[in-house]
């Protein structure tokens, strides 16, 4: 290819590019392809002679993109973010074409100097002290760009053993190295990404992973008691990994109460917010980075949520000469005039060569500027905070971990192979893509807020397609009848056996009012596995629905939820007494109100069945079992949508009926 073709070509590419990026909404988030099936597509052979150009551009739709998983569609909901943008992509251009390896200062002095600023701007943006930055005068740390948080934790523990045998050396001068390897141990949370055991597995040094409070945090005591008990053991603690923003539910670990602990035992605190770390750019997220002055390791990746696309890593230590003293190798052929008076980044690292990543970093953040990248990370934010409410709208859903920053965790109430196979009929669509994860046993979804294009029209959207699943899924292996509401929705009123009327209905449970509507509220009381009996109690309940306050029970920032009063068959069932103002009856002796009415008590029956005509009509979309509830039960399933269970209404009742305990989900 030519300089002119190139031209052309590139051109082409940018366009290209462009409209990929443009619509990449439109295409299939997940590829609908088998393991092999590029091999058909391919000769067995190199080609002997050069391919036409206009073939090979012509082979990236035919062959590649079946096979791509967009990263960048509002759809992806998978994993954490991996973002790029157009300066990103402009940087990496030019990178490309200089495509320097800057493995000392001498072998490309703009390739250092730049990625040294740049780390210093950034450690300034999210608020690290000032013992991270190259050009402090209290400074001996500094920054530099890794290509992922993995090698960085790796480069952390390595410098870490290397200054405690260098230690422990003193006191013991004759024991080999090996032997002093063997007795380092060192710790995370049980929260903590894989790459903190595999580093362990890398450097010989034992990891012990420890559980996390309430919160999924690591806390102070905990680590204590550990290193407490390690050292009875004739154990070496040398190494603690702090994760703020894990990867199962963005939990942080509690660095206020690590970082003494690490400072007073001797022990490297090391810093994972792979995720979290662009959000300390907003003052208002930094309340996570409390107790970052005992920190000699932070690493971050701007290549998650800033906007600048892969590798780019952060990575900070507060004492570079603990990183040369782990990696410094220094042959005749890599020395020059300025070794030693300037930074030579390849002993900040595992490999020799470093490409110009900071050229990437350096467009974006002077295209953004600090203002735009923390309106970014405010927006991710708050489209969460818009799919949680969302969730929490749901009464067949729970969230079973507090949302930080962009994800979000659910989960279908009830046994884990509900939401297991809500999650594999999901992605199977391949119309967006979600990942689990497991807490306290429990089988969750996670959903993270990936791409700086997403638009509420796409959460509803993708909120629509997880709803009506789990519609299905629910319907198909309990059954669902539906009733219509007062204002027209269709609401389930009942779990019962599965029929084919139920299957057939399914769909209908939801409202249908178009591509991005969310459905309403619905009800859904659930028996445990006794079958229903023709004489179960029903709830006599005579109330306005008007009168009812449940409306400070919906988030106010779900604009476009379909709110109705007590969005369940009980307000449709409480609407059919007229305008009587009678209390709230729950007492097991209320009298039965449907059909089953007869078998309950026939004297009562025969009284009822001279009610007028159009009570009669309503009372015939009843459910034909409503379990009986105390008043207290009521109210919290009026008001916080759970209902617990009652073993000594079954006996109130004087029936044998799977009257309580039940799980209502309002």
């Amino acid at each position: 290819m030519e300089p002119e073709e190139y031209r052309r070509r590139g051109k082409e590419m940018v366009d290209y590019i462009c409209q990929y990026l443009s619509n990449v909404r439109e295409r299939r988030v997940t590829p609908d392809v088998q393991p092999g099936y590029m091999r058909a597509q391919l000769p067995d052979s190199a080609p002997m002679d050069p391919d036409n150009w206009d073939n090979i551009f012509g082979d990236i739709e035919k062959i590649i993109m079946p096979g791509v998983v967009h990263w960048q569609s509002p759809h992806m909901h998978a994993y954490f973010p991996a973002l790029t943008s157009w300066p990103s992509l402009l940087g990496d251009m030019l990178a490309d074409a200089i495509n320097c390896l800057g493995f000392t200062w001498a072998s490309s002095p703009a390739c250092t100097e730049l990625e040294m600023n740049v780390m210093d701007w950034l450690a300034k943006m999210l608020g690290l002290p000032d013992k991270f930055l190259h050009h402090h005068p209290e400074s001996v740390g500094g920054g530099v760009l890794q290509s992922t948080v993995s090698e960085s934790t790796l480069v952390a523990l390595l410098a870490a053993r290397k200054n405690k045998i260098l230690e422990m050396k003193h006191s013991e001068p004759d024991t080999d190295e090996s032997s002093l390897n063997s007795r380092l141990i060192a710790y995370a949370s049980d929260q903590a990404h894989s790459s903190v055991e595999k580093a362990g597995l890398i450097s010989l040094v034992k990891m012990r992973f420890l559980p996390v409070d309430e919160n999924f945090s690591l806390r102070g005591e905990t680590l204590k008691k550990a290193i407490a008990e390690d050292r009875s053991k004739g154990l070496v603690p040398v190494f603690v990994c702090a994760t703020l923003g894990t990867t199962g539910v963005c939990a942080f670990d509690n660095l206020s109460e690590l970082g003494p602990i690490c400072d007073a035992e001797g022990l490297w605190l090391h810093i994972d917010a792979a995720y979290a770390g662009t959000a300390f750019v907003c003052p208002e997220f930094r309340l996570f980075l409390d107790g970052i002055e005992y920190a000699d390791s932070f690493t971050f990746n701007p290549s998650k949520w800033m906007m600048v696309h892969f590798d780019c890593t952060g990575f900070w230590v507060k004492d570079k000469y603990k990183l040369h003293q782990t990696f410094s190798v220094n042959p005749v052929y890599l020395r020059h005039p300025n070794s030693g008076a300037a930074v030579d980044f390849m002993h900040w690292q595992i490999p020799l060569s470093r490409r110009f990543r900071s050229l990437k970093l350096w467009f974006v953040i002077r295209s953004f500027g600090v203002k735009k990248l923390q309106a970014h990370v405010r927006h991710g934010t708050e489209t969460a905070k818009f799919f949680e409410s969302l969730v929490k709208s749901d009464p067949l859903f729970e969230i079973p971990a507090k949302r930080h920053l962009g994800l979000v965790v659910f989960r279908l109430k009830g046994p884990n192979w509900l939401t297991e196979k809500l999650l594999k009929e999901v992605t199977s669509s391949g119309r967006l893509f979600l990942i689990p994860a497991t807490i306290h046993d429990k089988f969750i979804i996670r959903f993270t807020v990936t791409s700086q294009f997403t638009t509420r029209e796409d959460i509803l959207q993708d909120w629509n397609i997880i709803q009506q699943t789990a519609a299905q899924i629910v319907s198909q292996n309990y059954g669902l009848h539906c009733i219509n509401s007062c204002d027209g929705a269709r609401i389930p009123n009942m779990i019962v056996k599965p029929s084919s009327d139920a299957l057939s209905n399914a769909s209908q449970v939801y409202l249908d009012g178009g591509k991005y509507k969310t459905p309403s509220r619905k009800i859904v009381v659930q028996p445990k596995k006794l079958a229903a009996s023709p004489g179960t109690c029903m709830i006599s309940q005579q109330v306005r629905a008007q009168e009812d306050p449940v409306d400070d029970c919906f988030p106010e920032d779900v604009q476009h939820v379909t709110k109705h009063k007590l969005t369940s068959f009980l307000f449709s069932y409480l609407s059919v007494q007229g305008k009587k103002k009678t209390a709230r009856s729950l007492s097991c002796n209320s009298v039965p109100m449907t059909g089953s009415l007869e078998q309950c008590n026939p004297k009562v029956a025969a009284t009822d069945k001279k009610e007028s005509h159009a009570n009669a009509r309503i009372l015939s979309r009843l459910p034909e079992e409503v379990m009986m509830l105390k008043k207290s039960a009521f109210k919290k399933l009026i008001k916080f949508y759970s209902v617990p269970s009652f073993p000594e209404c079954s006996i109130q009742c004087g029936l044998q009926l799977p009257c309580c305990p039940l799980q209502a989900i309002v």
